[in-house]
């Protein structure tokens, strides 16, 4: 909840063609926080056309942690390494101006272990100025009561409809909504509540209801620049409620150089059950700072450049980025997120 996001499939199923992509994108983003903690995540994308009407995503990608993490440094005061990897698979089909999306995601590290399948349908509309979608997901989340070693079950199931749309030959606007529904073990085995003067482990209520509604404006402006602007309304039954405003610029400096500049706020309320310290018998108590009242300024600033030609040995359209983040919360939290990318189009497989 620190950075909360949409569903993933609401940002992606109408904001791309998978029919028109063949390309490799090489990822790699470092993170490091106030606490001290370090993560490397280096991540690998391959999307490959088949035919004129299928095409397949394949996604593997690793984050590492070098320092002390909030996991595992009341454990190991020196702190723990830590690997986790992942590995997404998906295909889509077109049926005229139908789009059907299926795959799948798995992810483990040290002390957690989460299994995902995902389907989504999307229709267009009026010569494609307008699309419709719709998805569901269910995952299978195995995580591990740590120092004990115990694997529990959590489990959590969602849906989203989306509509975007075509508003002129300069905007176009999107509208979703996203449940998600959350079952079993979630509370923390690395967290500890002060309760009547003692530390006991976090013990948090095994149902949570989210909802999500959303919006996004992508306004084209004069002199080759371009306005983005997103809206985040999140609400669940522990009366955590978040407000999310995003503003962002974009502007060609030159035709193979783009400047992004992005400010977001965020905002929310805490857990019907969070307090700094219990007393007498709560039924439920927690010391996860994700879930008390705070507020988060983000700064992105970040340059697309494409070189026109061939580079090297690399094709003509390929791009590359680097961005960097400035993230502050008023309770204390910070973190410096630098992210570089390598998009490089690529055909393994001749289309017939």
């Amino acid at each position: 909840m620190v950075i909360a996001a949409a569903a993933l499939a609401f940002l992606l199923v109408a904001a791309r063609n998978w029919a028109q992509n063949n390309e490799v994108n090489v990822l790699g983003h470092a993170f490091q926080d106030s606490r001290g903690v370090t993560v490397l995540s280096p991540t690998v994308e391959l999307t490959q056309d088949f035919t004129d009407r299928t095409s397949l995503r394949l996604k593997y990608g690793v984050d590492s942690i070098w320092a002390a993490s909030e996991s595992c440094m009341r454990c190991h005061p020196k702190g723990a390494d830590n690997l986790r990897q992942e590995l997404g698979l998906s295909a889509t089909r077109r049926f005229g101006d139908v789009k059907l999306t299926a795959g799948g995601d798995f992810s483990a590290e040290n002390f957690y272990r989460a299994t995902t399948g995902l389907t989504s349908i999307s229709r267009d509309f009026g010569k494609g100025n307008t699309t419709v979608a719709g998805g569901f997901s269910f995952s299978l989340n195995e995580p591990t009561i740590h120092p004990l070693r115990k694997v529990v079950d959590q489990y959590q199931r969602g849906g989203f409809v989306s509509i975007t749309r075509t508003l002129s030959k300069t905007t176009i606007a999107q509208a979703g909504y996203e449940i998600g529904r959350i079952s079993g073990y979630q509370s923390s085995p690395f967290f500890r509540a002060i309760v009547n003067g003692f530390e006991r482990p976090d013990k948090v209520p095994d149902e949570r209801t989210r909802h999500t509604l959303a919006g996004r404006l992508r306004q084209a402006l004069p002199a080759e620049t371009y306005l983005e602007a997103d809206y985040r309304r999140y609400v669940d039954d522990w009366q955590v409620k978040s407000n999310t405003v995003s503003v962002g610029l974009s502007h060609y400096l030159r035709p193979e150089w783009l400047l992004g500049l992005t400010y977001r706020r965020y905002h929310q309320t805490a857990a019907f059950f969070w307090a700094p310290e219990y007393a007498g018998a709560p039924q439920y108590y927690t010391a996860d700072y994700r879930l008390e009242a705070f507020a988060s300024n983000t700064f992105t600033g970040k340059i697309v450049v494409t070189p026109k030609g061939h580079v090297w040995w690399f094709p003509e359209g390929t791009g590359l980025t680097v961005q960097y983040e400035r993230y502050d919360t008023n309770n204390g939290f910070s973190a410096n997120i630098v992210s570089t990318g390598l998009r490089v189009p690529v055909t393994l497989i001749n289309r017939p």
